[in-house]
């Protein structure tokens, strides 16, 4: 018996032996499909009740789905009201009407003031410098300027501030009658000041080219030399005449070759900027033959004026080359004909579309002269009603005949200039917006016009002699339109803003009125606008935005502060947002000035551009009354209530703003007047001072609001003491015993409070307390799953050798359900937690581990990822992707992205951004092949040089010693067609993608490259938060892949060609300006420009040219 035992006892031990032996050389597997989904199912589960322990959110919710009254009062009652989008919007446009209306009853008063001492002014001709008094704003540094919060800046409202061009004579008897007369607006000015709490900066910008501005302040000059010239401002040429369809057209002829071939590609440039966005444009080369410039627009004769577009004509003008023999009558019949094939192609049975700016008709003619007038063209195409002007530029030095070049712009209606030399364009391109006009002057009518935005008012500024040309017809017919301006980045440091425009014309007794004094104007910024929008009851996913007729924004959360540009950015709302066939129709239904509402099915971008969702959003759109905008407001399906508060503040607990545990910031917002301007605290402890004090000035609806998030909130710290209690006492059973990795706590509200546990954690929260501007707090609002994330609250560190993974934020969005339907009402905040990236991996290794199939605590096995919606990193089972945490899993790990995409785990949207302004290119600056030591002074100055009152004015030597010596005696160097030192912004075109859950939630597949072989498996995470969980063979060293898109960068110059080019083929719906005053039966066709040859005697040309070498030694003497 005993050795029976003994023997089975044997039996066993060997067999155990054999047994262990055989398990340990079993190799685990690689987790099939199936176990992945279960590890995804698990990590879920988990952190969505870890995260609701950690917060509270559950608590907190329930508290605001209930007023709260005390016992015998009751200091704050809540109801929920549901969201009427048309009623918002309506609201909203009465508001900026009001507002707009009160800027331009200033406008007329100061434009009605102006005409007034304008004709009551007496012409002094003995006037000079001397005797004329006024605050240079070049010069202010003896002036008493006080700061203000108003303008941001230190000004004086006593007095105006005028700005003079560098390149304009000071001692000038139009600029100095001019400043006598104009002295009289400041006591205008001063008035509306008075008057309107809100208004900004008001200004005259003169026809002769200074600008007067109130209240008075110090310029500020962008780059090495202010060479801001108010004449050449899109807000100026808008106001002053009627859009037009213009055909640029240069002689490129053998003889042009070298430096007049160059002055005539820098003079189209200039023409270019005078140019807006109701403005229509090509440009055409003709020497025995005629063709367009660019291959990009040869589809249709003339394409809009935006930036971008005259961008690529720029570019393609620089590639002309000089060469055959100049045929004026081929040129000029290929200009005419476009005229005819545009007006044929408008055939739209939309009477509201048209593709041009339907008004005036210009042709710009660049030539270095000639004898054919092509007079037989002009009888074909454009007499005898000369509906298309002709205005004439005789280009370079050389001394060819222009009796003809003149002749041809005196008998069709337009202007002739000579540009000699580089000096002369900015003085020569400009006069054809005065005769354009005339018409509108004549007629006096009152017409109102809003414009789009415009940029950097300190771009390269000339006083081109056809705009006043073309400003003879507005002036004749005396039409005057409230045109409200493009926006722009204002210099003086205001923001964003628009200027609303009338012209000033000139009534003196006996005048002949062919031409404007100057345009009037008034600022008002975007974020005064903007400020009249419902926020609390949009939601801090909602927002208000609008368009102009042309369909580019004017204000919209997506608009960056352009600082600097040298026009506008012509920004189209289809631009800003994701296209689609129901945005587009929405966009058409503004322009068209429709009221409506729309509801559909939309991709929206997070306000970072990272990230894209899939929403229906709701939106309302009416016109805003006595303007040319639209105004839209735009919903997230949640926000279909608002809280509307009764409340009586004396009553207020106190006790709700204060806590021992937790840090209580708040917003930068004005609860009361002013108070987002005075240096605060940011803290609660702002609104308890002001409490305690008498007589503040409260905003109720935001103080009502931050005061019921406060009440509501206030219930989370008696769940923290439980979960202190807990903590501090170890427990190892229940929810709380795991606290390990948790850092902070926090609430963020709509009405503006943020509360921090523990208190030291609230420096990260200092620059994320306002909800309306937080990439963090409105994305986690957007969801409503726990939303994980890096930034901004922490990064990855590189200390020494050692690589420090980011800490992991996770966030869910409070809800306040529909009692009877169940659905979100409303979302009045966000709640989470910060973990320490060791825990979340610490999840992964616990929620995967197996015994027959390899888990993520493999490392050397298996790669574990999680990933967020929109395909970042958020956590890895590798050590070296440490530093990685944070960014596109396309560029840590690309062949798995790649895979993913694919698989429809995720898809993109490809998104194009037309509003970067920094360096974009690295390439040096283009240059042209002009000398600069053979330049011709402009004849200009001879013709001053005749006048005793221009030799005897100090401005002689200073213009002397800077002009001719630079003229005649400068090194030889060429010139530089590199702008950048103006100050303004170059723009590119970048391309970014955003990715977002596709159709699939699980996926397995296998990546192969050379001999290696990665199974790739994933499941979401999606019952409770926005992550991936792929689970992968390690990454194959031998093998190399391409990153895939994702961060913005500069598409080709092929890319953004295309681009460009099929924009301009598939032009989007826009309305045209209304009101068109091109002609006037009145208006003198004979005041046409003038030979420079032979206006001026011989004798006295002589005579000027033997002064000024007669003062070459003095010159020499100055700069020895």
């Amino acid at each position: 018996m005993a050795t029976s035992q003994r023997d089975w006892l044997v039996v066993y031990v060997l067999f155990s032996v054999i047994a262990s032996r055989f398990i340990l050389c079993v190799t685990p597997e690689k987790p099939p499909l199936e176990r992945v989904k279960v590890w995804s199912d698990a990590l879920s589960d988990f952190w969505n009740t870890h995260v609701s322990t950690l917060t509270g959110i559950d608590v907190v919710e329930k508290e605001y789905k209930f007023p709260r009254s005390r016992e015998g009062a009751v200091d704050i009652q809540t109801t929920f009201t549901k969201v009427d989008p048309a009623t918002l919007v309506s609201n909203m446009s009465q508001k900026l009407k009001a507002m707009l209306d009160t800027k331009m009853d200033a406008l007329q008063n100061s434009v009605n003031k102006a005409e007034d001492a304008a004709a009551n002014h007496m012409w002094d001709s003995s006037l000079n410098k001397e005797e004329v008094k006024y605050k240079n704003a070049k010069d202010m540094m003896n002036e008493p300027l006080a700061y203000t919060e108003r303008f941001e800046q230190k000004v004086n409202f006593s007095f105006s501030s005028v700005h003079i061009p560098v390149e304009i004579y000071d001692g000038d008897l139009e600029i100095l009658n001019g400043l006598n007369w104009t002295s009289q607006l400041d006591k205008v000015f001063e008035e509306n000041y008075k008057k309107d709490p809100e208004i900004l900066w008001q200004y005259f910008g003169s026809q002769a080219g200074f600008m007067r501005t109130y209240p008075g302040g110090a310029w500020k000059n962008r780059g090495q030399v202010d060479l801001y010239d108010v004449r050449r401002q899109s807000w100026y040429t808008q106001g002053s005449s009627s859009p037009k369809d213009m055909m640029i057209l240069i002689d490129k002829s053998g003889s042009t070759h070298g430096q007049a071939l160059q002055l005539m590609k820098v003079a189209v440039k200039s023409i270019l900027d005078t140019l807006g966005e109701n403005d229509f444009v090509n440009i055409a080369a003709f020497s025995s033959d005629a063709q367009f410039v660019s291959q990009c627009f040869n589809h249709t004769p003339f394409v809009q004026a935006t930036y971008r577009n005259k961008q690529k004509l720029s570019n393609d003008v620089n590639d002309l080359s000089a060469n055959g023999m100049a045929n004026f009558e081929v040129g000029l019949k290929f200009a005419f004909e476009q005229f005819e094939n545009f007006e044929r192609n408008e055939t739209n049975p939309d009477l509201d579309q048209h593709n041009g700016a339907s008004c005036n008709k210009v042709i710009m003619l660049l030539t270095d002269g000639g004898t054919d007038n092509a007079e037989e063209v002009f009888k074909e195409y454009n007499w005898p009603n000369k509906t298309v002007r002709v205005f004439t530029y005789a280009v370079g030095p050389t001394a060819n005949p222009t009796n003809a070049i003149k002749w041809m712009a005196c008998a069709n209606r337009g202007y002739f200039s000579q540009i000699p030399a580089m000096g002369a364009i900015r003085t020569r391109v400009q006069d054809y917006v005065g005769v354009l006009a005339r018409p509108l002057a004549l007629n006096y009518v009152e017409h109102i016009q809003w414009s789009s935005t415009h940029t950097n008012p300190f771009f390269n500024a000339s006083n081109a002699e056809y705009i006043p040309v073309l400003s003879r017809p507005q002036v004749l017919q005396n039409v005057k339109r409230f045109v409200w301006g493009s926006i722009y980045y204002d210099h003086l440091g205001l923001g964003m803003m628009t200027t609303v425009t009338l012209p000033v014309y000139n009534r003196t007794a006996g005048s002949s009125n062919q031409t404007i004094l100057g345009v009037m104007g008034i600022d008002v910024t975007t974020a005064d606008m903007v400020k009249k929008s419902p926020t609390q009851k949009l939601g801090h996913n909602g927002y208000s935005f609008a368009i102009n007729p042309n369909g580019y924004i004017i204000f919209h959360p997506h608009l960056k502060p352009t600082k600097y540009m040298r026009d506008p950015p012509n920004i189209d709302l289809l631009e800003i947002e994701v296209e689609n066939d129901k945005k587009n129709e929405l966009r058409t239904k503004m322009i068209k000035g429709q009221t409506e509402s729309m509801e559909f099915d939309t991709f929206v971008l997070s306000s970072d551009m990272k990230y894209a969702h899939f929403d229906k959003v709701r939106y309302s759109f009416k016109p805003i009354e006595g303007t040319s905008f639209s105004l839209g407001v735009s919903l997230p399906s949640y926000q279909t209530y608002y809280p509307d508060f009764s409340a009586t503040i004396a009553q207020f607990d106190d006790s709700v703003f204060k806590s021992e545990n937790w840090a209580m910031l708040i917003a930068p917002w004005d609860y009361y007047t002013d108070m987002s301007k005075s240096n605060r605290s940011g803290t609660t402890e702002d609104i308890l001072e002001m409490l305690n004090g008498s007589g503040t000035d409260w905003d109720k609806e935001l103080l009502n609001h931050l005061y019921w998030d406060a009440v509501s909130a206030k219930y989370v710290e008696t769940y923290f003491i439980i979960v202190q209690d807990k903590y501090v006492a170890n427990t190892t059973n229940g929810i709380f015993s795991d606290t390990k990795g948790h850092i902070f706590t926090f609430l963020s509200s709509n009405g503006g409070l943020t509360r921090v546990f523990p208190k030291n954690a609230s420096s990260s929260f200092m620059n994320q307390r306002d909800p309306k501007t937080s990439h963090y707090y409105k994305r986690i609002l957007s969801s409503d799953k726990n939303v994980f994330f890096i930034e901004p609250f922490s990064k990855p560190v590189q200390d020494g050798n050692d690589t420090i993974p980011p800490d992991v934020t996770v966030g869910k969005a409070l809800a306040v359900k529909n009692d009877v339907s169940g659905e979100t009402a409303y979302k009045p905040g966000v709640m989470g937690a910060q973990f320490m990236y060791s825990r979340v991996i610490d999840s992964l290794y616990e929620f995967t581990e197996e015994e027959i199939y390899y888990d993520c605590a493999d490392v050397n096995f298996l790669n574990c990822y999680l990933v967020d919606e929109g395909g970042f990193l958020i956590a890895s089972n590798q050590e070296d992707h440490n530093m990685q945490i944070g960014q596109f899993l396309g560029k840590v790990d690309p062949p798995v992205m790649t895979k993913l995409f694919n698989a429809s785990i995720y898809n993109r949207i490809k998104h194009y951004d037309y509003q970067v302004t920094h360096d974009c290119t690295s390439e040096e600056p283009e240059t042209n092949a002009g000398f600069s030591s053979f330049r011709i002074p402009s004849i200009n100055l001879l013709y001053d040089a005749l006048t005793l009152n221009w030799w005897t004015s100090k401005f002689f030597w200073a213009y002397l010693n800077f002009n001719f010596w630079n003229s005649w005696f400068s090194p030889q160097e060429t010139y530089a067609n590199d702008e950048s030192w103006t100050g303004s912004a170059e723009t590119c075109v970048e391309v970014m993608y955003q990715y977002y859950f596709g159709t699939n939630k699980t996926m397995t597949d296998t990546a192969e490259c050379n001999n290696c072989t990665r199974t790739i498996l994933a499941s979401r995470m999606h019952m409770h938060t926005n992550l991936l969980l792929v689970v992968t063979d390690p990454i194959c060293s031998e093998c190399s892949f391409n990153e895939m898109p994702q961060a913005p960068v500069k598409v080709s110059d092929e890319e953004e060609k295309e681009v460009i080019c099929d924009m301009a083929r598939t032009p989007r719906y826009r309305k045209p300006v209304q009101g068109c005053y091109s002609k006037d039966p009145r208006e003198d066709a004979t005041k046409c420009g003038c030979m420079s040859s032979t206006t001026a005697s011989v004798f006295n040309i002589l005579l000027s040219i033997a002064v000024i070498l007669f003062s070459v030694p003095y010159l020499t003497q100055t700069h020895s």
